[in-house]
């Protein structure tokens, strides 16, 4: 008579090591597809010297830090200038966009979202005028006077509206505010949305996160964006 599930000229010994392998198998699928289903949805970005923490959809790409920091800053690259400005603050950018480009940070080349983070050392006179007004104004102008500033030395920003100015208060020594704008970017024909979160600790630092997209893509994708910047975290202690 035949055993069920045992083959013709199957001993049991065979049988034994043959149920062995096809458990071993099912646990390894098991494994694999437990492991696909946990895959995380976003990348977890975090600066733990200076304990900030944010995070962005993990299909975004991380900018070359070299290419972001040309972007940003007119100084040589191996200038006392530019050696200063990487001693006294941390940057990381990612796009959405592909190839990821920093340049993308202002929208030129590409419709997709950019997350940009700074974390800079202000000196001691820096620290001593901090306002709300000077974290609104972390990236681009938005208050009247900055953008009356800008205008007179030739910027050509045009086309600003505010959408949100929230003054935050997450205490243990930060204060600040979270503003989101609209500006047309030259030469740019479609209109840009910058949300940007600013934080001020009394160990004089400046952390400022800034998330760009065109105007559309920011009313189609807000609560993305929204998740990102209440992400956005600062612990001034351990």
């Amino acid at each position: 008579m035949r055993i069920p599930g045992r083959r013709a000229g199957d001993t049991p010994v065979r049988s034994a090591a043959r149920s062995v392998a096809l458990r071993s198998a099912l646990v390894t699928a098991l494994l694999v597809a437990a492991s696909g289903c946990g895959a995380s949805e976003y990348t977890y970005v975090k600066n733990s010297k200076v304990r900030t923490y944010f995070k962005v959809p993990a299909e975004w790409k991380r900018i070359d830090q070299p290419a972001l920091e040309a972007v940003l800053s007119d100084a040589d690259p191996d200038s006392a200038t530019a050696e200063l400005n990487r001693r006294l603050s941390w940057s990381i950018a990612y796009d959405a966009g592909d190839p990821p480009d920093p340049s993308h940070l202002y929208g030129w080349g590409s419709d997709e979202p950019f997350a940009y983070a700074l974390v800079r050392e202000l000196t001691d006179e820096q620290h001593a005028t901090v306002s709300l007004n000077l974290m609104r104004n972390a990236f681009l102008p938005v208050t009247e006077e900055a953008r009356t500033a800008a205008a007179e030395r030739g910027a050509l920003l045009t086309g600003f509206e505010l959408l949100r100015d929230d003054t935050l208060k997450p205490g243990d020594g930060l204060r600040g505010v979270r503003v989101a704008y609209n500006y047309q970017v030259p030469p740019l024909p479609v209109l840009q949305t910058f949300d940007v979160t600013a934080y001020a600790s009394d160990e004089g630092r400046l952390y400022v996160l800034v998330l760009r997209c065109s105007a559309r893509c920011y009313k189609e994708r807000k609560g993305e964006f929204d998740s990102i910047a209440e992400s956005f975290t600062v612990r001034i202690r351990p």
